[in-house]
């Protein structure tokens, strides 16, 4: 499982209209808005077929979002790749060994 979250920058006259359209990315949810409306606080899940990193992508380039800053991230460890977790166990043992 893994689960992000972030702030998008949009203009306020835009919020509601951005916020609708990034209902429409696959695990992406609206969590709130700034009073002014200038700032939009999202939810990414993974789920079956989409990468929490794909929608975190299509997020940052949806028409309307000025930008986004990546607030917290978390990963089941199961969830790392096992080739990911030997080349970084690889490494940490040939540090070890210089």
């Amino acid at each position: 499982m893994r689960i992000a979250s972030l702030l998008a920058r949009v203009r306020p006259e835009q919020a509601a209209s951005v916020a609708a359209s990034l209902a429409d990315i696959p695990g992406v949810s609206l969590y709130g808005t700034t009073p002014e409306g200038g700032r939009l606080v999202v939810m990414v899940e993974d789920g079956e077929g989409y990468a929490v990193s794909d929608s975190i992508v299509a997020v940052s380039i949806a028409p309307g979002v000025l930008g986004t800053t990546l607030a917290y991230e978390y990963s089941d460890e199961a969830t790392v790749p096992s080739d990911i977790t030997a080349a970084f166990a690889r490494s940490k043992k040939e540090e070890s060994r210089a």
